[in-house]
């Protein structure tokens, strides 16, 4: 069970197990916390913290990370975590006070107040996107999955083993791949252009769209350049006079034509078709209320 840091932290009690021997110096404590009769393992999920140095190791090869609560001005979900964890010491501290020294787990930085927390191989690091990480880098935010796994104790020492199960981290945007949106070629024509993407749009097929833009390549040839060619010369003995001139017909010629009577049968006149589409049943109805009654 993760414990949000939103939750009331209050409503759980601090119960530590049996003391566990694995030295002369060292023993462990293992600390659970206890809700409605259940016992369940001390799984914090924290607010936004800051963490000024990102992952660094230690003089024995341990992976380590401080975590700020310098943005707690800011935050009031920082404040409120930051008393959370000042109750789980008070609680330890107030237990042990007379036979141990209890060391703080929150030291005062540059940073603010600090928490040093310890990184296992299990733990595992992503980012906003769910994109896991190999690494968290200095001067970077995010929120953190925290382990209390109990107390160390050593001599007359009492130390906290704080540890981080999972991390998220923001982290600045990078583009590995060419990500340009490269400019678009000007057309010389983007009404035309317009015009047949619209055909495309509304179903046309690319065949007519093709024969389409043949048709209408005369339209856009710029006048800068050659012209179609001169039509052909008329033929000799020809001119656009005689070619061009229509027979006068005088009123002595129509004398002697003589109308001829038509013998033939005349064809039957052709039946028209007639397309017809019969009305739906909301045209029907529609149309009926609108009747009146005969009266």
């Amino acid at each position: 069970m993760i414990i949000h840091h939103t939750e009331d932290f209050s409503r759980y009690l601090i119960a530590l197990s049996r003391p566990l021997k694995y030295s002369e110096t060292f023993t462990f404590v293992p600390i659970r916390l206890h809700l409605e009769g259940k016992y369940h393992k001390c799984v914090i999920q924290t607010p936004l913290l800051f963490t000024p140095f990102g992952i660094q190791a230690t003089m024995n090869n341990k992976r380590v990370i401080d975590l700020s609560f310098q943005n707690k001005r800011n935050d009031p979900h920082q404040t409120r975590f930051l008393n959370t964890l000042r109750g789980i010491y008070k609680t330890i501290h107030d237990k042990y006070k007379s036979e141990y020294n209890v060391n703080s787990f929150l030291k005062e930085t540059d940073f603010d107040e600090c928490i040093r927390l310890k990184l296992t191989s299990n733990t595992t690091l992503f980012d906003e996107y769910k994109t896991a990480l190999t690494r968290i880098n200095r001067f970077t935010y995010g929120h953190f999955i925290i382990h209390l796994e109990g107390l160390w104790i050593n001599n007359n020492d009492i130390w906290f083993q704080w540890t981080v199960l999972q991390a998220r981290v923001q982290i600045p945007l990078h583009l590995q791949d060419y990500s340009f949106i490269d400019d678009q070629i000007i057309k010389s024509s983007p009404k035309v252009d317009d015009k047949y993407d619209k055909m495309i749009k509304m179903g046309v097929p690319m065949a007519a769209v093709m024969q389409q833009k043949m048709m209408d390549i005369p339209h856009h040839v710029s006048h800068s350049g050659p012209g179609p060619p001169p039509p052909p010369p008329p033929p000799p003995g020809t001119s656009n006079k005689t070619k061009n001139c229509v027979p006068e017909i005088k009123a002595s010629d129509l004398r002697s034509v003589k109308l001829k009577k038509n013998t033939e049968a005349r064809l039957p006149p052709k039946k028209i078709k007639m397309s017809f589409e019969p009305p739906t049943l909301e045209e029907l109805q529609s149309t009926l209320s609108r009747l009146k009654p005969v009266s």
